[in-house]
């Protein structure tokens, strides 16, 4: 390793994130710099329904530290409450050269920026921020004029995919300050061996029962499909994973089918059996900056059918890898679904996928991102 030593600022340890820090790690010095660990309860208010605690280790394999928090988070969420005065000192102690933020809405992380430039530190942000359409036109105009000063203040940009460039570019930042650093999950955790009990095909859903990730779309296109096709009812099931508000009324409109089951919250281990036992994912969120359960699923070997409103949408899902619908369709959704079936009987099909499904999981992998921080600490 060199001299240089990577800052990441970053709330609070994320699962998705813990992997990337521990191979990153291996080929970068760095410190993982934090607010705040959530506990149980707190975990479970962000629309989880229960409290829970990740059952992976979010800590190690990488050097990280939690600097004093002198806000405190509402009762009522997580996520909030980020004011680390004392970062500055710490990141001194630390003696980084470099500092990324993944993220710059929150005070810790407007901290980090101020201390970087008072010390002309190389300072870079990763986020998936993508243009939202539904946006308030004052918000609009506030954000096209506040932000190109804003975002100007940072060298780099570790951009997670092709909206998220857009994005950032919409609001000034040149093409130069860019850096491809792919969303990515652990693919070794998820790959797993493929499981088929019999020969039903599966349809997954996974999330949280919420009005956000639209959970009764999913139920009212897969009762529509076997309503046109009954020969279907013997051939296709519906699992649904996880908790929260809309779960009553989810079970509700199924209770006359068996078709259609809940397997509750599944925690990290406990998820990674139900992919190898199903053959296709659907993520129907209304809005989605990414949306890594397909990056799961697909390093689980299934294909995905994901709302027009996902982020990850025009980087995986292609003719190969699955469907895209407009968002709140459930007509189109059902014709995604069928399409699905149709193409998991091709013989000529199946090989594409999984040739396609290779060539995703290899660009949008961890190690890929290996070459996109190291891109950030050699040129700035």
């Amino acid at each position: 390793m060199s001299s240089k030593k990577l800052a990441i600022i970053l709330s609070h340890p994320v699962q998705y994130y813990a992997p990337l820090f521990a191979v990153l790690s291996k080929e970068i010095e760095l410190k993982v710099f934090y607010a705040f660990q959530p506990n149980a309860v707190q975990q479970g208010k962000e629309g989880f329904g229960q409290a829970f605690q990740w059952d992976i280790n979010l800590l190690e394999g990488y050097n990280y530290e939690f600097v004093t928090n002198m806000a405190k988070a509402p009762s009522s969420a997580t996520y909030t409450g980020c004011d680390t005065p004392n970062l500055g000192e710490r990141l001194k102690d630390y003696g980084a050269t470099h500092m990324v933020t993944f993220g710059w809405h929150l005070k810790m992380y407007r901290q980090a920026l101020q201390y970087a430039k008072s010390n002309k530190i190389p300072i870079a942000v990763r986020g998936d921020s993508q243009l939202n359409p539904q946006l308030a036109s004052w918000k609009k105009i506030i954000k096209k004029i506040y932000y190109p000063f804003f975002l100007n203040q940072y060298d780099a940009f570790l951009s997670v995919g092709s909206r998220n460039k857009a994005y950032l570019k919409y609001y000034g930042v040149p093409e130069r300050k860019i850096i491809f650093s792919p969303h990515a999950i652990d693919q070794a955790f998820w790959k797993g061996q493929r499981k088929k009990e019999n020969s039903t095909f599966v349809f997954l859903w996974v999330g949280k029962f919420i009005p956000l990730k639209r959970p009764l779309d999913v139920i009212q296109a897969f009762k529509k499909m076997l309503a046109e096709d009954a020969n279907l009812k013997e051939k296709v099931v519906l699992q649904m994973v996880g908790s929260g508000a809309l779960l009553d009324e989810a079970k509700e409109q199924t209770k006359d089918g068996k078709q259609i089951q809940f397997l509750g919250f599944k925690n990290q281990t406990e998820l990674k059996s139900v992919y190898a036992g199903a053959d296709c994912l659907i993520l129907s969120s209304d809005s989605e900056t990414w949306g890594l359960v397909v990056n799961e699923a697909f390093a689980a070997g299934i294909p995905a059918i994901v709302s027009e409103a996902c982020g990850c949408g025009p980087d995986l899902i292609n003719v190969a890898t699955g469907k895209v619908y407009p968002t709140a369709n459930i007509e189109k959704l059902k014709v995604a679904m069928q399409s699905i079936l149709e193409q998991s009987e091709n013989a000529e099909q199946i090989s594409n996928l999984e040739k396609a499904l290779g060539e995703k999981n290899r660009l949008y992998s961890l190690e890929r991102n290996i070459q996109s921080f190291q891109e950030f600490i050699e040129n700035y």
